[in-house]
């Protein structure tokens, strides 16, 4: 999802003021998988001269945030004074399962802090950059210094192009957590492997296997990223898949898995299935119509959640729901009404689609957008900050929704 890699440099050695903040975002990626529902965070500390002193991230939840990793990577605080600091999210200024960021940075006396996107959260917002505003020391978002510094200020320059894009990135590195805060409800991405002519599988429910080894592998990682993966009941029957994360990586990794079955069915299929063979029962969430009355022999967490007329669950409560059992992020594998509901709903952020060389035709394939979609132009939907990558004769393209 991020810019050209940039190599960690040597202590010492001299770092451009772009490229301390694309490290800083590169070091925050690592946490991926361990850190929610808080944000994925990195750092990186340079000195008056702007050579390379530490980096440090945000590892897991309830560990040291990104600036107290640094700086226990770093060793002497004191070193501190008088040096830049990048971070990518503002720091916090409250006390929550760690120290507060900002009141830990202050008394150290670093010449700048420069964060790339400010902290919705009611308890941050702002109030870190104040601590340090308030102490002395010049605090800046990175937007802010989108211009050439003043003659002997000391401060960092950074083009007005790479500030906009580095806050972009710094934005996709945490946006999940900003989502959370910003919307009050769960982030949403889409999964689809399909043929170049936008099939998931043939009407006979055929599907294995569209995409190769390499993007199945990708989607491994992809998985580690959300807090469940989800599947619709037609996926659930077809496929029997077990969602989880099965990469080298994430060894021992355990993540939720969401079925969407208003109707109830697959719960005596649970017994037996993929789904709870890799993970405990317990993790397992279907979502039924509120009005049933269920069998659970799989021990399975069933969650009631009242549909609409047309057959769809209420999205308020059904995000409620996940909330509730600690799901701030899903990503949808599948089927097709799924993909409909969240589409339809404006319920997606996040598309990554894998795409074949191959043509499956529309005699006998089923297309991923079949359940969605305007009558006009004017009903289409708009995906940016696009990018893609090549996974062998595969594409993969993911987007913001």
């Amino acid at each position: 999802m991020f810019s050209e890699f940039v190599k960690t440099p040597a202590v010492g050695e001299w770092i451009s003021p772009a490229d301390a903040m694309t490290l800083a975002i590169q070091e925050g990626a690592k946490g991926t998988g361990y850190v929610s529902p808080n944000p994925l965070v990195g750092c990186v500390i340079v000195d008056s001269d702007h050579c390379f002193l530490a980096s440090g991230y945000h590892k897991r939840v309830g560990h040291d945030h990104a600036e107290i990793d640094a700086l226990k990577n770093l060793g002497d605080p004191s070193r501190v004074a008088g040096a830049h600091v990048y971070v990518t999210l503002e720091p916090c200024a409250h006390q929550g399962r760690t120290g507060s960021c900002a009141r830990a940075l202050a008394p150290l006396k670093p010449a700048s802090v420069i964060y790339a996107v400010e902290d919705p959260n009611p308890l941050v917002a702002g109030k870190g950059a104040q601590i340090l505003r308030e102490a002395g020391v010049r605090c800046e978002l990175l937007s802010a210094i989108a211009r050439p510094a003043t003659a002997g200020s000391g401060a960092p320059e950074i083009s007005s192009e790479d500030c906009t894009e580095l806050a972009a990135q710094a934005e996709e590195l945490a946006e999940i957590f900003l989502h959370n805060f910003r919307a009050k409800e769960p982030f949403v991405a889409v999964k689809v492997a399909s043929s170049l002519d936008g099939k998931m599988a043939f009407l006979s429910g055929e599907s294995k296997w569209i995409t190769g080894p390499d993007s199945r592998e990708h989607v491994q990682l992809l998985r580690a990223r959300y807090d469940a993966i989800a599947v619709g009941r037609n996926t659930f029957v077809a496929d029997n898949p077990s969602l989880n994360v099965r990469h080298a990586s994430f060894p021992g990794f355990v993540n939720k898995a969401v079925v969407f079955d208003p109707s109830g069915k697959t719960l005596v299929a649970m017994q037996g299935s993929n789904l709870t063979s890799v993970r405990p029962p317990e993790n397992v969430l279907v979502l039924v119509d509120a009005k049933l009355s269920v069998q659970n022999p799989a021990g399975v967490r069933v969650l009631k959640v009242p549909m609409m007329e047309e057959g769809a669950f209420m999205m308020d409560e059904l995000f409620a729901a996940l909330r509730a059992e600690g799901v701030h992020s899903l990503m949808i594998e599948g089927g097709s009404h799924a993909y409909g509901a969240f589409f339809n709903a404006k319920k997606v952020q996040r598309l990554h689609a894998f795409i074949a060389p191959i043509l499956m035709g529309g005699k006998h394939g089923l297309a991923w957008t079949s359940h969605f979609g305007g009558a006009s132009m004017q009903e289409r939907v708009e995906l940016k900050r696009v990018q893609k990558q090549s996974f062998g004769a595969d594409e993969y393209w993911t987007a913001r929704v």
